[in-house]
């Protein structure tokens, strides 16, 4: 059994990533209560030795109950879809061969009605109840676009794995706001669903959709919150070959929107026709 560390307290964010003139304006605007609607989207494929846990973690009875838990599968064939059935989740089913980790998301979205849509893989597995809570809290600041939590390697991360982690933040413990640096995950992570249906996110990248989301909303002024206490155990812990193969779909989105090149940074209208909320196929 995986031994849960102990967790810092919620703190104000000691770090503010803002460009000179930007600082402080608006951040002291209430514009959401802890309370509001939020929702939950995650995105799974032969995920049966993780998602029990993660859903369990969810509905937990001393957890923040979220208003929908939408589950979309791409064609799992290990029992994941029969686990999903035993919570009460919405269950969307895609082909594997329409799967972009972007289209997913967006058709995930699509089924939730709430203010907040928080998001997280299959196999990331919230540390304690208050996971969403904490998670959403700082969208009490009107120019939060999104938020994303800390993630805790398990024992089976790599040492790549772990490399990456450090280098993108999520092992940090201190809270901060983002304006001008894109970071972000769709591993644990919420934002609001009204930015969303002006700007869905991009289903023509192989991955790092969370990224180029991220720039098109700082590039509208838009800040980024980290929240170390909303916190997930994950991990991939795969060989090395599967690892490089992953890396390489998110790099070119990445290097992109650091550079602010390629994807990301471009508005769309909203998103209310094919192929963002179009149904899910029977």
């Amino acid at each position: 059994m995986e031994q849960r560390p102990i967790l810092p307290k919620p703190a104000r964010p000691t770090h503010l990533d803002f460009p000179s003139g930007r600082a402080g304006r608006g951040l002291e605007c209430s514009i959401l209560s802890i309370a509001s609607s939020v929702g939950v989207v995650i995105r799974a494929k032969n995920e049966a030795r993780h998602i029990g846990d993660a859903l369990a973690a969810i509905f937990d009875p001393a957890a923040l109950r979220p208003r929908h838990v939408v589950v979309v599968d791409s064609g799992s064939t290990d029992g994941t879809q029969d686990i999903v059935r035993v919570f009460p989740t919405t269950l969307v089913q895609i082909r594997p061969e329409e799967f972009t980790y972007g289209f997913a998301l967006n058709l995930g979205c699509a089924q939730v009605d709430a203010e907040i849509v928080a998001t997280i893989s299959a196999h990331s597995l919230p540390t304690n109840p208050d996971w969403l809570r904490h998670l959403i809290e700082p969208f009490r600041t009107a120019r939060v676009a999104g938020v994303y939590g800390r993630q805790i390697p398990r024992a089976n991360a790599t040492i790549l794995e772990r490399a990456g982690m450090r280098l993108t933040g999520v092992l940090s413990d201190a809270p901060r706001l983002l304006a001008t640096r894109p970071l972000f995950s769709n591993a644990n992570g919420a934002f609001r669903r009204s930015l969303w249906l002006e700007h869905p996110f991009d289903e023509a990248v192989g991955g790092a959709e969370d990224i180029a989301w991220v720039r098109s909303m700082q590039e509208r002024g838009y800040v980024i919150a980290y929240q170390p206490t909303a916190a997930v155990y994950h991990s991939h812990g795969e060989p090395l070959i599967k690892h490089l193969r992953r890396a390489s779909r998110d790099v070119p989105t990445v290097i992109g929107n650091v550079l602010h090149l390629g994807s990301g940074g471009r508005l769309a209208k909203p998103a209310r026709a094919d192929p963002v909320t179009r149904p899910a196929p029977d």
